[in-house]
């Protein structure tokens, strides 16, 4: 077709007057009608690649019915069924459609195919624990600001960005953590691509016996070992990870069959996945590089008794780093507050947040003060302790004082402390639970939290109504 026109371009141009600007004129339609001929032929090819194979996993949504949900297939194979109660509907029917196409059930229903986004998978894919759905989990994924650069010969003397996610369970926030992250890492090697290597760990030389009682193929275990040695060297040049780990293999195991299932487990390459205590692991982190210095960007914490965990991961994050605390509680958001003032932990408070069914966020007042009674009250101590030793240093004999000094080291100033946990204004929102962030300082407070909060007589009056 392009030649066809190309002859007709230049015969008009040749029996027509002003050929020149005629020729420019057509010259430009050749140059549209070739750039549209490729960009068909490309749409094409990607229409074609968009076809279900095997291994997809689509969204089945009743055709009759706007507001239904949809149907999460299992990966596709061909002879497997779907049972609804609309019928039975066969993988082969989807195998080889496009997106968007209808598939009809032996009763009749029509049901279209669609692509799952995240969102959906998430809330569709089987579950042992309740996840953190999807609206909580972008807004987490906001607050932690993560911002990555595609990997280039500029950026490769950078630290790799590192995340602690400190309880997996369904694996809902780690897929989204893994997708902010994912446009920072190189893409894997054919060899080694999503496809091959699915939801399991490299195999190695040791595993090699094993897959040939197996398979009993040289080909097949040699080919396997070469795919885990370029997924090594691939591993050492990611410059984002999430580690993610939870004290139940069977819920890490299962969180990781859920990333490895998005997309063909697009994501799942950019997650280590750990099992075990989260102290000990970081004590394991600092021993196996041989290096104490913080190799955290963030930490995020969804776990039972979060605070006593604090200490030991706020060492791990560097600075200027958020430590995040997911809880159901406000009580457990205070009592992380309260230790980090006992403790005098290098974290300042940014903000804490309830999150819920509503678009917008909560803000939380949590924080520990002294209140004005008890400072003057401390105040009017002080001058009369002073008033009776100066009497006792101008009497001739000793008295036993009313108000005796405690020893140096023996005063508790824990006493005159106060937790305040209440909502800051705004709508209210109900479910959902609170999130409180920290930021890693460079050092700790010299005097506690007052260094590191507003002082407490003038947040009272801005914030009690």
């Amino acid at each position: 077709m392009q030649q066809v026109l190309s002859v007709f371009v230049g015969h008009f141009a040749r029996s027509s007057k002003g050929s020149s600007l005629r020729l420019i004129v057509y010259g430009q339609c050749l140059r549209r009608f070739s750039a549209e001929s490729t960009f068909s032929a490309i749409g094409r090819r990607i229409t074609n690649r968009a076809r279900n194979s095997e291994g997809d996993i689509v969204l089945l949504k009743y055709k009759l019915d706007a507001t239904d949900g949809g149907i999460l297939t299992k990966p596709l194979k061909a002879s497997k069924t779907i049972q609804t109660h609309r019928g039975i509907i066969s993988h082969d029917s989807i195998i080889n459609k496009r997106i968007r196409d209808v598939v009809t059930s032996n009763k009749g229903a029509v049901y279209r195919i669609h692509k799952p986004t995240l969102a959906e998978y998430v809330r569709l894919t089987p579950r042992l624990v309740t996840p953190i759905y999807p609206g909580d989990a972008n807004l987490i994924v906001s607050l932690l600001d993560i911002h990555v650069d595609p990997p280039t010969d500029l950026n490769t003397g950078e630290p790799c960005l590192e995340i602690l996610e400190a309880g997996t369970g369904h694996g809902a926030l780690t897929l989204h953590l893994a997708r902010a992250v994912h446009a920072a890492n190189p893409p894997l090697p054919p060899a080694a691509s999503r496809d091959t290597l699915e939801y399991n760990s490299p195999m190695s030389a040791s595993d090699s016996p094993e897959i040939k009682l197996v398979d009993d193929a040289k080909n097949d275990v040699e080919r396997h070992i070469a795919e885990g040695k370029l997924l090594e060297t691939w591993k050492q040049d990611r410059r984002a990870v999430i580690h993610t780990l939870d004290v139940s293999e069977k819920y890490s195991q299962h969180a990781c069959k859920i990333v490895g299932g998005f997309r063909r487990g697009m994501y799942r390459r950019n997650v280590e996945f750990n099992v075990g205590d989260v102290s000990e692991w970081v004590e394991e982190q600092f021993l196996r590089r041989q290096d104490l210095s913080p190799f955290l960007t963030h930490a995020f914490l969804d776990l039972p008794s979060a605070e006593s965990h604090l200490k030991s991961v706020s060492e791990a994050v560097r600075i200027d780093g958020f430590v995040a605390v997911f809880a159901p509680s406000i009580s457990q958001i205070s009592e992380c507050v309260e230790l980090i003032r006992r403790k005098k932990l290098p974290l300042a408070m940014d903000q804490v947040v309830e999150l819920g069914s509503s678009v917008n966020a909560r803000q939380w007042d949590v924080r520990a003060v002294r209140p004005r009674a008890a400072m003057n009250k401390e105040a009017e101590k002080k001058t009369f302790t002073s008033v009776e030793d100066d009497t006792a240093n101008h009497s001739d004999s000793e008295a036993p004082s009313l108000n005796p000094k405690p020893a140096s080291g023996e005063t508790n100033r824990d006493e005159n402390w106060s937790m305040v946990c209440r909502p800051k204004v705004g709508e209210r929102i109900v479910g959902g639970g609170f999130l409180a962030l920290w930021r890693k300082m460079r050092e700790a407070p010299i005097d506690g939290p007052v260094a590191a909060i507003p002082e407490p007589e003038e947040k009272i009056q801005t914030t009690v109504s």
